[in-house]
């Protein structure tokens, strides 16, 4: 089955990674064909067992020297975040933190309702779909919002990149 995975905070600031090197760590620690998409963290590879995402961690760690935060998803689950995004608009920037878990119904309503204007957010299931009306709009939200929530870690990705993810590796 294929799977994706999103590292939190790839090519930022000290954490540096060349994506032939994340290959690799993949193929050498039994995901061998793993793609990456961008340079921000995004592996496309394939396993016959549901994959562990501590263990990944760990290797990861062990490869770059820092750890890695990894969010699996399922093409499944990509193709109904894409069906989830309900806003259109040619100028609006639409993106996606990716969650640990379901957050807490009282939590995740407590996100949505600290948003503000021209900025929207919505959680849906293990995702925050987050809405910046309008081109060059500065960003209001602050991801450490939703972790300080939320309680629990995140990695954000544009809508663009999702998309573009599950059009080349995943349809």
């Amino acid at each position: 089955m294929l799977y994706v995975a999103f590292l939190r905070a790839i090519n930022t600031g000290r954490r540096r990674i060349k994506m032939d090197d994340l290959r690799a760590a993949f193929t050498a620690n039994g995901y061998p064909g793993a793609a990456t998409h961008l340079a921000t963290g995004n592996v496309i590879f394939e396993s016959g067992a549901e994959p562990d995402p501590v263990a990944m961690e760990g290797f990861l760690d062990d490869a770059f020297g820092f750890v890695n935060r990894v969010f699996l998803r399922t093409p499944a689950e990509i193709a109904g975040l894409i069906e989830a995004v309900l806003w259109t608009g040619p100028d609006d920037l639409v993106e996606v933190s990716f969650l640990e878990g379901v957050p807490d119904a009282s939590a995740a309503r407590a996100l949505e309702a600290s948003a503000q204007a021209p900025e929207r957010l919505l959680v849906v299931g293990r995702e925050v779909l987050f809405l910046r009306e309008g081109k060059g709009v500065e960003t209001i939200h602050k991801e450490s919002t939703t972790v300080r929530l939320l309680g629990m870690g995140t990695t954000r990705r544009g809508m663009a990149t999702v998309q573009a993810i599950h059009d080349k590796y995943l349809a």
